[in-house]
């Protein structure tokens, strides 16, 4: 799941690194990732919605991580007011929550397309 999991964050930061794909990449690319990424996980048992609920937790916490170690190196180098301090960390969040969702969703839309 590991595996699947970085290859999903991979196709994601493809996604937002290539101009004019970005415009849409970077929207969908958890989705993209999700549905991707998930063929790379080894085939473990249970129902789709609880792999793919799986899958996006440990891609989110990737995410978090990624977002929050960005957001430091930010806060380190700049000064920053209450106020955009507070913009930055929602920004974490709301990022962190979005990838989540849109890669379990895109996993589990690619598993069920896979147990037709």
């Amino acid at each position: 799941m590991i595996k699947a999991v970085l290859a999903a964050f991979g196709i994601m930061l493809g996604l937002a690194l290539i101009p004019l794909v970005h415009l849409v990449g970077i929207p969908f690319g958890p989705f993209i990732g999700g549905y991707f990424g998930i063929r790379f996980a080894a085939d473990l048992p249970g129902t789709y919605a609880s792999k793919g609920v799986k899958f996006g937790a440990l891609l989110s916490l990737v995410a978090l991580l990624f977002a929050a170690a960005a957001a430091l190196v930010l806060m380190n180098f700049v000064d920053l007011s209450h106020r955009m301090f507070l913009l930055l960390w929602i920004g974490v969040v709301v990022f962190t929550l979005y990838t989540g969702s849109m890669g379990t969703l895109g996993a589990m839309f690619a598993l069920i397309k896979m147990r037709r």
